[in-house]
């Protein structure tokens, strides 16, 4: 550094103006922002002038300070020159000093100044590049040519204006780096030690806005019904308040409601019940809705107790839990009707909610300790007190504006016929909030009501309810219309950690979306109106507060009773229903008042009541004035529309709030009316009677009647080479469109949010590449992920330093609060990046990917402002003036700020926006517009043109050019002659897994590419899931829009379309993907890009995957011929595919992959479950296996009814495949069965996408680098390894596995892990007699629950010395930057356990092992159409499977032997004996209607079958069954298991409540050993006998015979096994066990060895 100089702030300035302050130096000028103010300005901005040598003595700086003007050259109002002989001496000066004028007289302005200097380590100054944010190449970019300070030899120095501008780049740049208020200097400086932000290596990665992929949830306008389910166990209460009570529990979730049995004058009742509620309905519905648990005493009259108290939670509480289940919780349940009472009991229960599909995991049901600790298991989500205080939720609602006019019902009719203009609605606003809810008075008449009422709701708090519901409702004769909904989640405007704040918002409006219609009936959006999905309508706003006062203890509220309750209980008759005037509400309130005369002191209410009080109206500028805003967007291109359109005119529009709404314009309805059209009433812009819309002061310079929101309508036309599509043409001509409006200037609160949404952007950028990276072995994955997650940290540190000192225009509780939360929470996270980066290892990126994501989830949740005061954007595309389609870009988006890291991230960037039609389910696309946008303060209405490109002529509506911009008068048209001509090559090689369309469980399918106004389309490839097209489309001579040197980054977007070819009708749509072209511009060199992944998608769900790569190159017109591809360009004219006239071009070479011979061995093993085909059975099926064109076909079995494996094992094929793994095509699998006269009937198909797991390791990955900290061995011998053996590594009971302790710093190691409890008594040996199995069970059960209680805390732990301590800062980011200290401890000893233990997993084995096909895979066969349905049921389609494998290897490494069969056991029916031991189930369906069941079991496997049908267990859902069923099963018939859970009835069949499938076979033949498990220790004899038919040593033996090992040697206290030493410590084990032991330690050791190596 050299010297720097912050300018502060210009005070005592004249008048009001634009002021700048310019600084030269050493003939380099660097001037301040232009800052319109009165008396004082604020800059606070640094400069900085790099080193030539030291400073001189005598050496000056000069500062001036103008007033600009747009229209006279600037005015100088005073000049300041500063000696810095003093700088050199001190370093640092901060001064106060007045300026002169011309006349060198000492004016009345003061400048504000902190200098500091820097001499040079010796004497010649280098340049420290940390100092940048934006990164230079090297230093020579630094140093401007002055040729003053040069040798005289080199004369001619660069002109004076050339080095101004130098000089002026390199002050943006420095300038840019450094935009922070340098304010208190002092303190700050141990804080953000700014030495330490390494900002400087990092160029920030563009945010995406033309080429941002659309995500599907984005397409989805309206939410899709799921099923869900909500499980709650009432398992017991205790300590419940009241003496001979006969208590029962009540749960209501949402509107049902189920009651458990009356326990008789217990306060202490055991029930055990279990409830199920069903639900079908969209995820926000349900998960809005409460549950309440409530236990009453019941009376004489069965259930009309009187209620102990309640306990309520809602939905989506239970879900952000972990697992989406609380488990074995107490619920604590207080009296709502009298709060002062305390708690007035416990229940324990287990609530879960699973949506369909997801996989629920099996809790161990903990064994009930006696003495279990409540206090410490209630039911509240992490981090809630334990102790819950009352507190009053109070939310003020002012008043409202700009609300529709409806016309409701007949009346409507009758209104339109006797002529009049508008029907006025009668307003109120109903809030409901933790099943409460509170109305204001109505207001008649208006659409702008002013209601000045506060409604408060008494709730425990923190609350476990997330949502505040505001509806405006229109008040009706018949029933309430519902004007528009709008929620508030309290997660955003509270913070519930250590330095958290309570919920506060507002004052401040909130904008309300619905439905565009204004009528009542006939409405088919009117969900909109109640808050089901996206409102596609600005509704008017509302002005709302929300504050949370938490009372005391309820002893302080009681001395102060006075006769408050009784006021308070009188108010709330002054509900909405009353239609009173205001003036005698208010004398009501004012009688309230003097009854409830009194203490001052909030206290607490008797018991939850709503009222509704009169507060005093808001100030009228209390927000601030309005500001009138320019809305301005220029169409670019509107294409891939719906071909229904193609006839009708089209024009857009362009609306905010509701300024710019079009009139005269009916929304299309999607079925017709009769009696022809009724058209809705013309609605003025603005109605001169709504008084409070706009203040006449304000509309003064330009009042909204020159607004331009509607593009001129145009006939759409079919797009070019493929014409199933139309576009709008606008090749020459751009429609503009703009709309002054008019808001409180809040952008501040949206520019910080804006920051925050580009750090999130850019990792969820980042995050992209890696996934897609991760998909190709050997790419770069982890480095890609390193850079995100630096970048991701420096944007954390810029964002730190920039919003330090942010300045607030009328901010209110929750801004300020806000500010800080923000700071504290980006710390947090980019200590998790640091902590990311610095775990990341090549074996971890998929890992660490999910963490990132996780980090990115809170990102975008944080940056979510809740205050927005400016309303979305509404494109409606109007189609014969009716609106068709929609899309809604958020304000914030394109918000215009001078930073520029908070600007919109796309303003005044030309966006792709896709439009979407509503209430369709689809998910396709209606249209794709390339849109320019620019939303902000009319002041800088200059800037809404500047990003556009220069080639652009501004028309006028009337078609002149506009030579001179002002902010009034925007161009209504761009156009453009010049263009630069592209041409985009489309490689398409292949997709796969896509989803079949025809009945046989095939498609045809073909894929339509769509670019700009053009379309192609592939060729059709018939009957296949995994086309091949190894096409490449060529779009010739294409017109780009947009700067060429932004190209690069904001590529236009390309969609690819895949159809399925229907003989009959209009193809079938089979998703969509969407990709980014590579660019090469004319000067730059040709490189030939690599093949990508793309993912189709249709709706939310994945639909296969294309292999492409597109490039989108400028085309050479530099000959004054046609434009043609540039020299370098590798081929320049493709070759043919086929047949030269087809016009049809091949992928090029170098860009299609480079074939190879492959050999792929082919194990063809047995079918199993194949369903009949045309009502007929299979008998003679054979399977064909198809890969790129190939096909072997295997023996066709005989009778498969007798034997259904296959007697001829291995085929094989030779067939040329991609040398990359990642790019082999799929295989096909295709059973067929052979019937008379030589038909072949599909039985069904199955593809094998990821060709890629059956290739040898080695041709994918180069071996990955073990990690050291797994070689636990304790010394090396020569060639020997001595392992000491414990209980094996995946035993529970072994807490303190060695790796365990490494891992964790040494901080959060709980004491007692180290060091041994010393109980004061021994733990007496229970007698062998008293032991069974079940204590067995019972003892594992416990040691998994200890194991996952100590889990969560040590999670917790971790959690919590995350957030430590309110000292948050920068800093703490570089704390976390060094490396934490590692500890290495012995690992513990085994020590054997007084009771044995088994080990329980917590889902199937299956799971677990990877469905144990580790050489034997089973292939499930589907035939017929997918789904349309989302979550649609798979089974009606599956029809049996295949099982066999595969062995894919380059065939110059084949040998004679086919290496697939090596060590394969021979394919013959064998006898095996089953064992099946039901020990319980849980959580059952109800399938009684006193919502419990009855049920037993039935086993069943072939033929054979056994039931627990006279053994049945009434009523209960979580039955106990403790039965063992013995089966002999011979496979391969017979090869599964099939375990049923039926309900028992009296009268009529028993119904099935669910069942499962297990796959013996596979167990049986894994090397996994799945048939008995192997235990760590056991007796000779009792409880604990060895239970395996062959004893260890046998076991040990057969698996050295058949890894070709030697046989193990036993010694004293050790076995020898090939190389390795087990041995044992003698204390563990009893004597006669002991050579057993060994054996079995070895034997698992194998067994783990083989499941790992898979071979």
């Amino acid at each position: 550094m050299a010297l720097s100089v912050g300018v502060r702030r210009l005070s005592r300035l004249p008048g009001r103006g634009e002021r700048q302050v310019q600084l030269s130096f050493r003939g380099f000028t660097q001037k301040t922002r232009k800052i319109r103010c009165g008396p004082e300005a604020v800059f606070g901005e640094l400069f900085r002038w790099p080193h030539y040598g030291k400073l001189v003595m005598g050496e000056m700086l000069s500062i001036k300070v103008y007033n600009c003007s747009k229209v006279f050259s600037n005015r100088l109002l005073g000049t300041l020159v500063l000696s810095l002989q003093h700088l050199m001496t001190s370093g640092r000066l901060i001064l106060r000093e007045a300026l002169v004028d011309m006349n060198h007289r000492v004016t009345g302005i003061y400048i504000e100044l902190d200098l500091r200097y820097q001499p040079p380590n010796g004497s010649a100054g280098t340049w420290v590049e940390e100092d940048f944010v934006y990164q230079m190449k090297d230093s020579s970019e630094l140093i401007i040519r002055n040729p003053g300070f040069e040798e005289l030899e080199a004369a001619e120095g660069p002109r004076a204006s050339e080095l101004d501008r130098r000089a002026a780049t390199l002050g943006r740049k420095l300038a840019k780096g450094l935009e922070t208020d340098e304010e208190e200097e002092d303190e700050e400086e141990d804080f953000y030690d700014v030495s330490e932000m390494e900002v400087s290596g990092i160029v920030f990665s563009p945010v995406k806005s033309r080429s941002r992929l659309c995500s599907a949830r984005d397409l989805f306008a309206t939410p899709t019904p799921q099923s869900f389910q909500v499980g709650i166990n009432i398992i017991e209460a205790q300590k419940l308040v009241g003496v001979n009570i006969n208590p029962f529990v009540v749960v209501k979730v949402g509107e049902e409601k189920r009651h458990t049995a009356t326990q008789k004058s217990t306060n202490c009742p055991f029930y055990n019940e279990y409830f199920l509620f069903e639900f079908h309905e969209p995820r926000d519905i349900l998960f809005h809705r409460l549950i309440e648990i409530s236990v009453f005493h019941s009376k004489k009259i069965p259930f009309l107790g009187t209620c102990i108290g309640t306990f309520k939670m809602d939905v989506v509480t239970v879900y952000s839990q972990p697992d989406h289940r609380f488990f074995q919780k107490w619920a604590v349940i207080s009296d709502p009707m009298d709060t002062r009472a305390g708690v007035k009991g416990f229940v324990k229960c287990n609530i879960s909610v699973t949506a369909r599909g997801e996989v629920v995991g099996s809790l161990p049901t903990s064994s009930s300790s006696q003495d279990e600790d409540i206090e410490r298991n209630l039911l509240l989500p992490k981090r809630v007190p334990a102790e819950r205080p009352w507190a009053r939720v109070c939310i003020k609602l002012y008043r409202a504006e700009g609300l529709p006019s409806m016309s409701a019902g007949i009346m409507g009719g009758f209104s339109k016929i006797i002529g009049e203009k508008k029907v006025f609605i009668d307003p109120y606003v109903q809030v409901s909030f933790c099943g409460q809810q509170g109305e204001t008075s109505v207001e008649t008449n208006t659409t702008d009501p002013e209601w000045n009422e506060q409604i408060s709701f008494i709730e425990m708090f923190p609350p476990l309810a997330r949502k505040i519901k505001v509806q405006v409702l229109d008040d009706a004769n018949v029933g309430d219309v519902a004007i528009a909904t709008h929620y508030i989640d309290l997660q955003q405007i509270s913070d519930s950690g250590r330095n958290g704040f309570n919920p506060t918002f507002g004052p401040a409006w909130v904008n309300l979306y619905g439905s565009p219609q204004n009528s009542a009936l006939r409405d088919i959006h009117k969900d909109l109106n109640e808050g089901m999905g996206e409102g596609i309508f600005y509704r008017g706003r509302i002005l709302m507060a929300i504050t949370v006062e938490i009372f005391s203890s309820p002893s302080v509220a009681e001395r102060k009773l006075g006769d408050k309750t009784k006021g308070a209980l009188s108010k709330l008759k002054l509900k909405k229903k009353s239609k009173k005037s205001k003036e005698e509400a208010k004398e009501l309130s004012q009688l309230q008042g003097e009854e409830a005369g009194g203490s001052q002191e909030a206290e607490q209410p008797g018991e939850v009541t709503v009222e509704v009080e009169e507060l005093h109206p808001l100030p009228e500028n209390a927000l601030g004035r309005k500001e009138e805003f320019l809305l301005f967007a220029a169409f670019f291109e509107a294409t891939m529309m719906d071909s229904s359109l193609s006839s009708k005119p089209v024009s857009f529009e362009v609306s905010i709030g509701n300024y710019g709404k079009a009139e005269e314009v009916v929304t299309k309805v999607w079925r017709k009316m009769e009696k022809g059209e009724v058209k809705e009433e013309k609605q003025p812009l603005l109605d001169p009677g709504s008084d409070g819309e706009l203040d006449v002061e304000v509309l003064a310079p330009a009042s909204a009647a020159l607004n331009k929101s509607v593009t001129n309508s145009q006939r759409p036309e079919p797009m070019e080479y493929d014409r199933s599509y139309s576009c709008l043409p606008m090749m020459h001509e751009k429609p503009c469109v703009y709309v002054w409006s008019y808001w409180e200037d809040h952008t501040w609160r949206l520019c910080i949010s804006n920051w925050i949404v580009k750090l999130a952007e850019r990792l969820e950028q980042g995050l992209d590449d890696v996934e897609k990276l991760m998909r190709r072995p050997k790419a770069k994955a982890e480095e890609r992920l390193r850079e995100v997650l630096e970048e991701f940290v420096a944007g954390c540190r810029q964002y730190l330093l920039s919003t330090e000192r942010k300045t607030m225009a009328h901010p209110n509780n929750l801004d300020r609060c806000r500010m800080k939360y923000l700071m504290r929470n980006i710390i947090l996270y980019a200590k998790q990046g640091l902590r990311m980066r610095r775990r990341l290892t090549r074996a971890n990126v998929k890992e660490k990917v999910k963490e990132t994501r996780r980090v990115l989830t809170k990102l975008r949740f944080m940056a979510k402002e809740p205050q927005c005061t400016l309303p979305d954007v509404l494109i409606w595309m109007l189609s014969n003036n009716r609106r068709v389609a929609y899309a809604r870009v958020p304000a914030q988006n394109i918000l215009y700020s001078v930073v520029e890291e908070e600007k919109g991230k796309d303003c005044a960037k030309i966006q792709t926006v896709f439009m979407k039609v509503p209430r369709l389910h689809t998910g396709e696309i209606f249209a794709k517009l390339e849109v320019y946008m620019w939303l902000g303060v009319t002041k800088y209405a200059k800037n809404c043109l500047a990003e556009l490109p220069e080639e652009f002529k501004y028309l006028s509506e009337s078609g002149q050019e506009i030579a001179q911009l002002s902010a009034y008068s925007p161009p209504s048209r761009l156009s453009r002659d010049d263009f630069s001509y592209f041409q985009l090559r489309a490689h398409l090689y292949q997709a796969r897994g896509i989803l079949p369309a025809d009945d046989n469980g095939l498609s045809d399918p073909f894929a339509r590419v769509v670019f700009s106004t053009y379309c192609q389309t592939t060729r059709m490839l018939e009957e296949t899931l995994s086309p091949m097209w190894n096409e490449l489309l060529l779009f010739d001579q294409l017109i780009v829009d947009g700067k060429k040197e932004e190209l690069k980054t904001e590529t236009p977007i390309i969609i690819i379309n895949l159809f399925s070819h229907n003989k009959f009708g209009s193809p079938e749509f089979l998703g969509h993907a969407f990709a980014v072209p590579q660019v090469k511009l004319v000067d730059e060199p040709y490189t030939k890009p690599a093949l990508q992944f793309f993912d189709f998608y249709k709706g939310t769900k994945a639909v296969g995957e294309l292999i492409a790569t597109f490039e989108l190159m400028e085309l050479d017109y530099s000959g004054y011929l046609e434009p043609s591809v540039p020299e370098d360009v590798e081929p320049k004219e493709p070759d043919y595919l086929g047949d030269p006239h087809a016009g049809r071009f091949i992928i090029p070479e170098g860009i299609r992959p480079v074939l190879k011979e492959f050999r792929i061995e082919i194990l063809f093993w047995g079918l199993r479950d194949l369903k009949r085909v045309n009502l007929f059975e299979v008998d003679q099926p054979q399977v064909i296996i198809e890969c790129a064109g190939k096909k072997v076909e295997s023996e066709v079995i005989v009778a498969y009814k007798e034997n259904p494996n296959f007697t001829e094992l291995v085929k094989y094929m030779d067939v040329d495949l991609p040398e990359q793994v990642y790019l082999h095509p799929p295989l096909s699998i295709f059973v067929v069965e052979k019937r008379a006269f030589g038909r072949t009937v599909l039985v069904g198909t199955h593809v094998v996408s990821d060709v890629m797991k059956f290739s040898p390791r080695e041709l994918e990955e180069d071996p990955e680098d073990v990690p050291k900290a797994q070689k636990v061995s304790s010394q090396r011998l020569p060639s020997q390894t001595v392992v000491n053996i414990g209980p094996a590594a995946g035993d529970p009971g072994l807490s303190t596995h060695p790796l365990s302790l490494v891992k964790a710093p040494l901080k959060k190691i709980p004491i007692n892990k180290l060091v041994k409890k010393e109980d004061g008594y021994e733990e007496e040996k229970p007698e062998l007699e008293e032991l069974d199995w079940w204590s067995k069970y019972y003892e594992s059960l416990k040691e998994l629950y200890n194991q996952t209680r100590s889990d969560e805390e040590d999670a917790e732990n971790d959690d919590l010395n995350d957030t430590d301590g309110g000292n948050l800062n920068a800093s703490s980011i570089d704390m976390e930057a060094e490396d934490e200290a590692v500890i290495e401890a012995e690992p513990a000893r085994p020590k054997r356990k007084l009771i044995a233990t088994l080990q329980i997993y917590n889902s199937e084995l299956e799971n677990e092992f990877d469905n144990f096909e580790d050489w034997l895979c089973i292939f499930p066969l589907h035939r017929g159409k997918a789904n349309e349905d989302e979550d649609g049921n798979e089974d009606e389609h599956f029809v049996g499977k295949y099982k066999g494998s595969f062995y894919v290897y380059p065939t110059e490494e084949a040998g004679t032997e086919p290496r697939i069969s090596e060590g394969i056991p021979r394919n013959r029916p064998i006898k095996v004996l089953v064992r099946v031991y039901i020990v319980k189930a849980t959580n059952l369906s109800p399938a009684d209607p006193n919502g419990k069941a009855d049920p037993y079991v039935v086993v069943t496997v072939g033929q054979e079958q056994k039931d627990t049908k006279e053994r049945y267990i009434p009523k209960q859902l979580n039955p106990v069954f403790g039965e063992v069923v013995e089966l002999t099963v011979s496979f391969p018939k017979e090869s599964e298991l099939t375990v049923a859970i039926f309900d028992h009835d009296l009268v009529g069949s028993d119904d099935l409540i669910g069942e499962t499938k297990i796959d013996l076979e596979n167990r049986f033949y894994s090397k996994h050993r799945a048939n008995c498990g192997v235990a760590s220790q056991y007796d000779i004899n009792g409880y604990n006998m060895w239970r395996d038919a062959f004893k260890p040593t046998q076991i040990l033996d057969s698996l050295c015979k058949k890894n070709s090992l030697p046989a193990a040697e036993y010694r004293r206290e050790e076995v020898k096994m090939d190389n390795k030493i087990f041995k044992v410590p003698p204390e563990a084990f009893p004597e006669d066990a002991f050579i057993f032991y060994l054996a079995v330690s070895c034997c698992r050791g194998l067994c783990e060895e083989q499941g790992k190596s898979g071979r």
